[in-house]
């Protein structure tokens, strides 16, 4: 009995040989039956091409497994923001135990090694892409995913450090919501407020003064969020605190947040009104035209011509100057603010009430 060219898994050629046995016996005398039963079971076990491999298994298995879990990249300073969501990663893809310590490598001769070896390696490649490139030399030639990651937590990872617990309190005390949203204002809050936890794991003997001492000091952390807050949030700020009664973190945020909402909404709908200074600079501006600059005179400071036409500098430029007066429009004087006065023509009068009259 052979495989058929035309079928796709072994296992059914196997199911087939053995039908075709079940079918032959009733016409084999009954001394030959079991005989040939097990026979030909074993044969066409042995001739199938069923793999065995467990490399080729194990391959098979993780072809498909991502080259990184999370996208945050482990640097000096985010070691408390990096640790949990790569744990968070790493557990959620089963492979938790090559990082806790509770795998450890087995025998090379085991059954199991090369599997262990392969989802080992998988995890350290995980680990390896998720930091920066200034700390993966200190990892990239450890023996295990586990050596790694006791290397990483004891570089960065260290408990009670008083160099990096006065440097977390001075930045949390030192921010501001500046130019940052409401949510990236309390996301950076948060972000420090759980590593000084972290830091200030305390023994505590009393659960009760436990509770009370954490509600306290989720009470300052609502005082700390509201102070950093931009002066536009006054009002909210002050109903809060005018309440009476403290609410939680997350109660305040929802307020501040919506309050923020509701003001990028109304900002949107308002139109932008000119104001009033504004719009006296387009008195000079004619229907449909645009906006006409007003000459002035860098000699004199008079608007109405420049200085290549300024009469105090050239006096021959001035029209009735040796010139006949028949056939002219008669002039009008008029008596200017300084004193001196100016010869104004009908027509010149003619032409600027027709202007005036034309902007009105």
């Amino acid at each position: 009995f052979r495989r058929s060219p035309f079928c796709p898994l072994p296992a059914l050629c196997l199911l087939c040989v053995v039908l075709c046995c079940c079918s032959l016996l009733p016409l084999l005398p009954t001394g030959l039956r079991p005989l040939l039963d097990w026979s030909v079971i074993m044969a066409a076990s042995s001739s199938s091409t069923i793999n065995t491999n467990p490399t080729e298994i194990g391959a098979f298995r993780t072809e498909n497994v991502p080259m990184q879990v999370i996208t945050l990249r482990l640097t000096k300073e985010n070691y408390f923001s990096w640790s949990p969501a790569m744990t968070m990663g790493i557990a959620g893809r089963g492979r938790m135990a090559y990082i806790d310590g509770s795998n450890p490598e087995p025998a090379r001769t085991s059954d199991v090694w090369h599997t262990w070896f392969l989802e080992d390696n998988q995890v350290k490649t995980w680990i390896v892409n998720s930091v920066s490139a200034d700390i993966q030399p200190l990892i990239l030639r450890k023996k295990t995913a586990r050596d790694m990651w006791v290397v990483l937590e004891q570089m960065y990872g260290q408990k009670k450090t008083a160099i990096r617990t006065y440097q977390v309190m001075k930045t949390v005390y030192g921010i501001r919501q500046g130019n940052s949203s409401v949510a990236e204002y309390y996301g950076a809050l948060k972000a420090k407020w759980e590593e000084l936890d972290y830091h200030s794991d305390i023994p505590w003997h009393c659960p009760h003064d436990q509770a009370l001492y954490v509600a306290h000091e989720w009470e300052n952390r609502v005082f700390l969020f509201l102070a950093g807050l931009n002066d536009e949030f006054e009002g909210v700020r002050s109903q809060i605190l005018n309440s009476g009664e403290v609410s939680s973190i997350e109660d305040v945020y929802s307020c501040v947040e919506a309050e923020e909402q509701r003001r990028l909404v109304t900002k949107e709908g308002k139109r932008e009104l000119v104001p009033y200074h504004e719009r006296s600079a387009l008195v000079s501006r004619g229907p449909g035209g645009p906006s006409r600059s007003i000459r002035r005179c860098t000699h004199c400071k008079k608007t109405g011509h420049t200085v290549d036409y300024c009469w105090d500098l050239h006096p021959e430029k001035k029209g009735n100057k040796g010139r006949s007066s028949i056939g002219r429009t008669p002039v009008s004087e008029v008596q200017a603010s300084s004193g001196e006065k100016v010869s104004i023509s009908v027509d010149q009068l003619r032409e600027l009430r027709a202007y005036l009259g034309r902007i009105d």
